[in-house]
């Protein structure tokens, strides 16, 4: 192993994400709508794992991890989503991340939408999320890297 290489992976259990939660953003385009220009629900399921995997690798070991661990995967095994208000074609949306209950082989990750320029609040959702082990065929407990950015952000 290089040296960079060994001293990214030195950062998992000692980096922590430095806010109290991930924010991210995404832009409405005229294909995520129907004909009235509203957003069709299936976009916010879809920018649910978006935004999961954006703040997953926001982590600066996250290329080296993955590389170096392709036989775990995570499992996305229930989820919720609720809308409050409509967005429409051309918005920008404003995806915030916050998790909760988190144990040993799971965590659930909580999804707020908010109209970027209005600021108010659009939906809401929830995933619940564990990791597998194809090594073993079993479930295994929420890798460290993921325990960096999921703690800080904990509500």
């Amino acid at each position: 192993m290089d040296e960079s290489r060994g001293k990214t992976l030195d950062l998992i259990g000692k980096w922590k994400f430095p806010d109290r939660k991930f924010v991210c953003t995404k832009d409405i385009t005229f294909k995520q709508t129907n004909v009235m220009g509203n957003t069709y629900f299936s976009n916010y399921i879809e920018w649910q794992g978006e935004a999961r995997e954006k703040l997953f690798l926001s982590h600066p070991a996250a290329g080296v991890f993955l590389l170096d661990n392709p036989h775990i995967f995570l499992i996305t095994h229930s989820l919720y989503h609720k809308f409050i208000a409509h967005s429409f074609f051309g918005d920008q949306l404003k995806i915030e991340v916050t998790t909760k209950d988190i144990m040993d082989y799971s965590v659930t990750m909580i999804f707020e939408y908010w109209n970027a320029r209005t600021e108010k609040k659009i939906g809401e959702g929830w995933q619940k999320v564990c990791f597998w082990d194809r090594k073993i065929n079993k479930p295994c407990k929420i890798p460290q890297i993921f325990l960096d950015l999921a703690i800080p952000i904990k509500r």
